[in-house]
């Protein structure tokens, strides 16, 4: 059996065309390999179509464009040139005409080329949001091998396209997100938990550290919906702004009472504080407390591994760690605290007869305890009776945010590394791609692309 594919294509005037897209044949039809279209076939089918799609639109385009504005008479034909337009669905040169000015002088004085102002950047937008969102998803390369693998490209882009894409769409991402949201809407949400934690990336050897800090939030409504939010301080442009009005898309008003979940950190604290819009009620985060009582209790294990003949002291000083995480949960600081003393004296009376390794390091950690708890003892509160209520209590979302912004494509685990301002605008387009906005967010930014042509007259 044989096929073909065609497309018609009717004009303005009425006038229709018609154009064969590809052929095929089938010897054998019995066989499961050769049901339907190939992968080759398919590609050459798409390319074919588009070939025909863009040229029609381009000679529509250019009559229109010829025809003055003003006195409605032709423009004289300059020259003629090609201009090479790269899509998803291969690459298509387009035959384009260049028209002097109107003989009437009066609504463009200077050339005209209509081909440019369809095709400013020589790619469609699609393509260009594709490229960033394959690229923030995976190593440039792998998106590479990925792209050329499903999308009938005639040359699959290299990586350093890819690569300058990713982080010029980035770019624009970060001056749209300085554009305050529009009025009335969303609607006010009732309260809004705001929880931050930071993050870290390994750095290129020219930078000052080894790695630098970035920010991770993750703010959700009463309602159930949420949005992440993601930035490198020493990069981010008037970054209190940007996090203010992702509190304020999310439906904040300077009514919303906003709890803050952090790990008493005062980098994240200030920054979530100023970028709230109504009340602001600093908690901290459940886990990072349990972790620091977990690490005494893992000490007083260890303890009773290595020496199985002190049970008798280390059996006590186990429940006495328990009663610590009870208190803590219960909010009872005071209680938590003078329970943390009593024991730390116990310690160091069993220090003054021994020097043990094993006392010293249980001791070390349980004053690191002490430390903590005092440093924030007015961030914590009843966690039995908010998860009561259903509050949240933890920054474990936030963690695992970290998790999938960070490591997964800018982790120390990849061998990679990276400059801020290459962390900050990859991580521009990571934040919009989870929070499921970056095709809106791509077109919202169009006008920060910095086009090199001059608006047509």
């Amino acid at each position: 059996m044989k096929w073909r594919v065609m497309a018609e294509v009717t004009g303005e005037d009425g006038a229709v065309t018609r154009h064969v897209i590809s052929e095929g044949e089938r010897t054998e039809v019995g066989q499961a390999a050769t049901l339907g279209l190939s992968l080759a076939e398919g590609k050459a089918t798409l390319s074919g179509l588009q070939r025909v799609l863009v040229t029609a639109q381009a000679d529509t385009h250019c009559r229109r464009r010829r025809q003055c504005s003003h006195c409605g008479a032709l423009r004289p034909l300059k020259d003629h040139r090609t201009r090479t337009l790269v899509s998803l669905f291969g690459t298509v040169e387009v035959r384009a005409p260049r028209f002097g000015p109107c003989h009437c002088g009066v609504a463009c004085r200077r050339s005209l080329t209509p081909v440019a102002e369809m095709m400013p950047d020589r790619c469609t937008p699609e393509y260009e949001r594709v490229l960033a969102e394959m690229g923030s998803a995976l190593p440039y390369r792998r998106a590479r091998a990925l792209l050329a693998d499903l999308l009938p490209l005639d040359t699959a882009p290299d990586v350093e396209t890819i690569r300058r894409r990713t982080l010029q769409v980035g770019a624009r991402l970060e001056r749209a997100a300085l554009v305050p949201p529009d009025e009335g809407s969303p609607a006010p949400a009732r309260a809004i938990t705001l929880a931050i934690d930071a993050g870290h990336v390994k750095s290129v050897r020219t930078y000052q550290m080894r790695s630098f800090e970035v920010m991770i939030a993750r703010a959700a409504k009463d309602e159930g919906q949420e949005v992440v939010f993601g930035s490198m301080p020493a990069e981010a442009d008037r970054q209190v702004k940007q996090l203010h009005h992702v509190l304020r898309r999310l439906g904040a008003t300077a009514s919303t009472p906003v709890t803050i979940l952090s790990d008493g950190a005062e980098g994240p604290r200030s920054l979530a504080g100023a970028a709230s819009c109504g009340p602001v009620r600093h908690v901290l985060d459940w886990f990072h407390l349990s972790m620091r009582v977990q690490h005494v209790a893992q000490a007083v294990k260890g303890w009773t591994a290595a020496e199985p003949a002190a049970a008798e002291r280390t059996v006590p000083l186990a429940d006495a760690v328990s009663r610590v995480r009870w208190r803590l949960w219960h909010g009872q600081t005071e209680r938590a605290l003078g329970l943390i003393g009593d024991t730390l004296t116990d310690l160091d009376a069993l220090l003054d007869t021994a020097d043990d390794r094993q006392v010293r390091k249980v001791a070390t950690l349980l004053r690191a305890l002490e430390i903590y708890v005092v440093g924030q003892a007015n961030l914590i509160i009843d966690y039995a009776a908010a998860r009561g209520r259903g509050d949240p209590i933890s920054t474990a979302t936030t963690e695992s945010t970290v998790q999938r912004l960070l490591h997964r494509r800018m982790g120390a685990n990849q061998q990679m590394r990276w400059s801020p301002r290459g962390a900050h605008r990859m991580l521009k387009v990571r934040t919009a791609v989870m929070n499921g906005t970056f095709a809106a967010d791509h077109a919202a930014a169009e006008p920060y692309a910095g086009r090199p042509f001059r608006p047509a007259a």
